[in-house]
């Protein structure tokens, strides 16, 4: 319990510091996600190692870290009964220890699905095709390599989407995550981040004349 209100406490302290400057007025993102990029927001203060060092901690107490650290109200359903075990081994920024924490979730049967600028919704992996994770336009070098929840639309200009589906579904993680839209050559996926990023090298390297 001692490391956990030390964590709360070190992403409160966080906040104020990346807060000296008005998002808004500064033309930043007032919450923080997963997909962030570093122009997104002010420079921010690393977390030092070991500030997050989970030995089965109660996933609700996981989840009051992820509103600290994200800002974004949590909006969740019936979840799995997990407890989270993690050690933080180098020092990070407020972003990357999101992805972090979306990717020891996800080992545990959660996912977060961000729901607009303000949310993110934390549900079972299984029911994520119920749900709309944002579209990341990000080219795939940019993509996190973290169990972070998106959707990605491609338009294919060579490789037909049919041919596609069977080529990309060694690298699908979650149910469902591929969706064909024949008559425009469209693939649509629904996956986590780092297995999008690795679909996404693939086609590029494929849908070529």
């Amino acid at each position: 319990m001692n490391k956990f209100i030390a964590v709360l406490f070190a992403a409160g302290a966080w906040g104020l510091a990346s807060g000296c400057v008005a998002p808004q007025a500064a033309g930043y993102k007032p919450t923080f996600s997963s997909f962030d990029l570093p122009a997104d927001h002010p420079p921010q203060t690393l977390m030092a190692s070991g500030t997050m060092n989970f030995q089965g901690v109660p996933v609700d107490e996981v989840l009051q870290i992820y509103e600290k650290l994200s800002g974004r109200t949590i909006i969740r359903g019936r979840l799995p009964d997990a407890r989270i075990t993690l050690s933080m081994r180098t020092p990070l920024s407020r972003v990357q220890a999101l992805q972090l924490l979306d990717t020891a979730l996800a080992q545990n049967g959660i996912a977060m699905v961000l729901s607009g600028a303000n949310a993110v919704k934390a549900v079972p992996a299984n029911q994520v095709a119920s749900e709309s994770p944002p579209n990341i336009t990000v080219a795939w070098e940019l993509l996190p390599e973290s169990s972070s929840c998106m959707t990605r639309t491609v338009q294919l200009k060579h490789l037909r989407a049919v041919e596609a589906v069977p080529i990309l579904m060694p690298f699908t993680k979650l149910p469902n995550s591929i969706i064909v839209i024949q008559n425009r050559n469209l693939l649509i996926l629904r996956d986590y981040s780092s297995n999008i990023r690795a679909q996404l090298q693939l086609l590029e390297k494929l849908d070529r004349k």
